[in-house]
């Protein structure tokens, strides 16, 4: 019910019941979590690594296209082909555990809001289900990457903090992204008790015997591959942790203001609702609860802002403290509203970029329309103060999309219908990616394919394993024999390189920045 309002509360319904929420969440997600292909180039990353660490059985050194990849920690990977031999190897496969950890983020996330922020009284199905519409949550989370793991053992541990079991979900978190999970759990208790200058605060950090439990989960994969792998304690400490909050190495860079906006837009269509709440929780800040919410939210957000590093999915382990202070705005007429325009303007948009494609036949079309008409519906039930109804629709639109765009998710970066291309045409021949690295086609293919001046990171290689893979532009010749060796790449170098090599090269298809296509010795150069 609204502030100062006299109108009777609505009738409970089913949707109003934690549980339903997130079962039906749950269906709507993992149903349509394996439609899209794996995108380009974070999902066939992770995906190709699984796969290799299923076939080779060899679960404690990533490995990518055979060349050791030490950028995360193996939690992702582990997840991902554990996924792959239930599922297959696939997408489906490859995003399962992934889908699994935001479902169990959302719950978690319900359950604090009867628990943890007891005192905020905030509902715990409003609070699943404003989380799993949530725009960045909706669509970011679904993709294989460290991060869904990440958010799920950050909301772990605000749920049973200060406890030796949150700690442990502090070890899972470190597991999934290192020092990355402080972040978003010990930072934020450290800035409430300065903010409130009270050390009870610290007492969220746990108790002393928990840490014991945190680095027997945290630290043996790390120990393991430092002491197998000379030189990696610092390329961890310098590369992967320094470098990517000091400076703009890996080239994710950003303005300040990059995850206020990431923050604001990802909070869709429930901005204006996180806002009223976040007002709301700040005037009672003077409870312990509302001051801890309001650091998971923004302490996060505003150390990311100095970083090097930036990417949307770095606030995913934020958005369960957005949902729970959405939860608490979701009465008011400001937060109708904006639901109302978000839910709208998707509508519109989607039947717009429809026309502009001229995908209005085929046989996704009617679910790419009927997912713009339920966006629609959300708008009118926003309007009508049906907010658990809207959030509803958001979230069945996002699923019905996921399904309709899983023929024209070439469009959207996915290169399995190149690969799927690939293996039709080609007849057991090599394939050599050249100039750029897509982790697709050995994924698609099931098998390495071979490097041309790619760049790859090759400290933690021998030269007897990278001559496997990696060659130079006269390998060409010689791994061409009497057959032809099929290209991916871009196509101007391709040609290039075959023509300095005396190769013939024909194009096959194009994709996106590159060519598929194969070379071969010409009759003049034998």
């Amino acid at each position: 019910m609204s502030e100062g309002s006299n109108e009777p509360s609505p009738r409970r319904t089913a949707l109003d019941h934690p549980r339903v929420a997130i079962l039906l969440i749950g269906l709507l997600l993992i149903g349509s979590g394996g439609w899209i292909g794996l995108i380009e180039p974070t999902e066939t990353r992770y995906a190709e690594i699984a796969r290799e660490m299923l076939q080779s059985g060899d679960w404690l050194t990533p490995r990518l296209d055979g060349i050791h990849h030490f950028h995360k920690p193996p939690l992702a990977y582990w997840a991902a082909a554990a996924g792959m031999s239930v599922v297959g190897v696939n997408a489906w496969g490859a995003r399962l555990l992934a889908l699994l950890a935001d479902l169990v983020t959302i719950a978690l996330a319900a359950w604090m809001a009867r628990r943890r922020f007891a005192a905020l009284s905030i509902d715990g199905a409003k609070t699943a289900w404003v989380l799993g519409s949530m725009l960045l949550f909706a669509v970011i989370g679904r993709g294989i990457a460290t991060d869904p793991f990440l958010a799920a053992a950050v909301a772990l541990y605000w749920a049973l903090a200060p406890s030796s079991l949150a700690l442990a979900a502090l070890g899972v978190g470190f597991m999934a992204k290192g020092p990355v999970v402080f972040l978003h759990t010990a930072l934020p208790v450290l800035v409430a008790a300065l903010w409130a200058r009270d050390r009870r605060f610290l007492s969220m950090l746990g108790p002393p015997r928990g840490w014991i439990g945190f680095a027997a989960i945290a630290l043996p994969w790390y120990l393991a591959v430092v002491v197998l792998t000379p030189g990696l304690l610092g390329y961890f400490l310098g590369n992967q942790v320094v470098a990517r909050v000091a400076t703009e190495t890996h080239g994710r860079g950003g303005p300040l203001y990059y995850f206020i906006v990431v923050l604001l837009a990802g909070s869709a269509p429930w901005t204006m609702a996180m806002l009223v709440g976040l007002i709301r929780t700040w005037r009672g800040r003077v409870d312990p609860e509302a001051r801890l919410l309001i650091a998971w939210l923004l302490a996060p957000v505003i150390f990311l802002s100095f970083s090097g590093s930036k990417l949307p999915s770095y606030l995913l382990p934020c958005f369960p403290a957005a949902a729970l202070l959405a939860a608490r705005g979701l009465d008011s007429a400001l937060a109708r509203w904006g639901a109302l325009l978000t839910l709208a303007g998707l509508a519109l948009y989607g039947v717009y970029e429809l026309l502009e494609a001229g995908i209005t036949r085929g046989p996704m079309a009617p679910l790419a329309i009927g997912a713009c008409v339920v966006w629609l519906l959300g708008a009118l039930a926003a309007a009508r103060g049906r907010m658990i109804l809207a959030s509803l629709c958001g979230v069945a639109g996002v699923a019905a999309v996921a399904i309709a765009l899983g023929p024209y998710d070439s469009e959207l970066g996915s290169p399995r219908r190149i690969a799927a291309l690939l293996s039709e045409q080609r007849h057991g021949e090599p394939v050599v990616e050249i100039g750029h690295f897509n982790a697709g086609l050995p994924f698609y293919l099931r098998e390495r394919v071979r490097l041309v001046e790619v760049p790859r990171e090759r400290g933690f290689e021998n030269p007897q394993s990278l001559a496997v893979v990696v060659g130079s532009r006269d390998s060409l010749r010689v791994w061409a024999g009497n057959s032809r060796i099929w290209t991916f790449g871009p196509e101007i170098r391709t040609r290039d390189i075959a023509a300095e090599m005396g190769l013939d090269y024909v194009i096959v298809a194009r994709w996106k920045k590159e060519a598929l296509g194969f070379v071969s010795i010409s009759p003049e150069s034998r």
